[in-house]
């Protein structure tokens, strides 16, 4: 998209009326990127225009959403409920659950790792080499020793090289985090393996972290089970509201053993409110957005949805061929990758590329029909 004048938004000393142009121009450019949206794993397949009313009332769910606060302009129910379902998918107990929405997957990670250094201060964290961008970032801010593990030819941890990295740090504390679904590619990490990595080295004291922000609902649906969740051995999971659900701002879930979040949790800090989020003060708008959603959907509609991303993926895997593109995908991932066409074309389609490959990223918004117009424009530019 072309840049807009800094001087037409330019805030002066005095007030003045807001110009709507730059704002209509703005959302206008936004919605036309919409069909060509193919490398990123945002859904783009959503409207809240209904919920405008919540744009005029401030609404603070404050520190703990089952717990009662003084502010009471808030959106707690809603929250709950989203909490409930996401525990329920994520084969946990409500009762035995803690969790809330978050600003999205990095805070939903730093959270998990927050309350896994609480329950064991000498832990060491373990990723892969492909996992997301802030689990490092999250050992430095929360000064945890982070180690990253190579990864197998297929992306995902290489246990075996856990293993080592786990003999080196005898006695520590560990916590392990298995990415459901890496941004480059789609991988899945073994959860099992992971667990039983961590049995073999001997540590005693450990928790698993499952970055399920991307692939955490492709798993739960797709058509092979893939372990992804607390029933298959997670302690903690981090769920993206942007990502498969959509919504026009960032958001999450992440669901943690209560027994563990007791360890963070302060009584009564948060405006009369119990405190064990990060953030304190968190939006109410985001929770309404994902009970929206998911009430209109319900877990049918969810799984429907998710087929939906695997049938396209499978198209387009079937298209790229056609087209010379010698196109992957990771099991159970939507990610296709494919011989890298110029740059120009890869900023067109919104693809991210390296050198050899751009990435096609099928989320819910994108359809056969989109696929099909990429790799005709694929054919002709030869």
């Amino acid at each position: 998209m072309e840049a807009l004048d800094p001087q037409r938004l330019r805030i002066g000393e005095d007030g003045a009326p807001p110009d709507p142009g730059p704002l209509s121009e703005l959302a206008r450019r936004m919605r036309g990127e919409r069909d060509r949206m193919l490398g990123f794993p945002f859904n783009l397949d959503f409207d809240y225009r209904p919920l405008a009313e919540f744009l005029a009332v401030h609404g603070n769910n404050v520190g703990n959403p089952r717990s009662g606060s003084d502010y009471r302009i808030d959106t707690r129910p809603f929250e709950v409920a989203v909490l409930d379902f996401f525990t329920r998918l994520a084969g946990g107990d409500p009762a035995r659950v803690s969790g809330y929405v978050t600003t999205g997957g990095t805070e939903s990670n730093m959270y998990a790792v927050w309350v896994a250094r609480e329950r064991y201060p000498d832990a060491v964290l373990y990723a892969s080499a492909e996992a997301h961008y802030s689990l490092p970032k999250i050992g430095r801010l929360l000064r945890v020793p982070y180690v990253e593990v190579p990864t197998a030819a297929d992306g995902t941890m290489d246990t075996t090289a856990l293993l080592r990295e786990l003999a080196r740090h005898p006695g520590r504390a560990a916590v392990g985090a298995a990415t459901i679904g890496t941004t480059g590619r789609g991988a899945v990490d073994d959860l099992p393996g992971i667990r039983r990595a961590l049995a073999s080295a001997g540590v005693e004291r450990s928790r698993v972290h499952c970055d399920a922000a991307f692939g955490g609902l492709l798993a739960e649906f797709g058509d092979e089970a893939i372990p992804w969740n607390l029933a298959a051995g997670a302690d903690s999971v981090a769920l993206s509201g942007h990502k498969v659900i959509g919504a026009p701002i960032p958001c999450g879930v992440v669901l943690a053993r209560e027994d563990d979040v007791e360890a963070v949790r302060a009584e009564g800090v948060a405006v009369g409110a119990d405190d064990d989020t990060i953030t304190g003060s968190r939006d109410a708008v985001s929770p309404v957005l994902l009970w929206y959603e998911l009430r209109r959907l319900g877990r049918r509609g969810v799984a429907e949805r998710v087929r939906h991303c695997h049938r396209v993926a499978a198209h387009a895997q079937r298209g790229l061929a056609a087209v010379g593109r010698r196109p992957s995908r990771a099991r159970g991932g939507t990610v296709v990758l494919f011989d890298a066409p110029p740059e120009e074309f890869c900023r067109r389609w919104h693809l991210p590329r390296d050198e050899e490959h751009a990435a096609l990223v099928v989320m819910p918004h994108v359809a056969e029909r989109h696929v099909d117009r990429l790799c005709e424009e694929l054919r002709r530019a030869g």
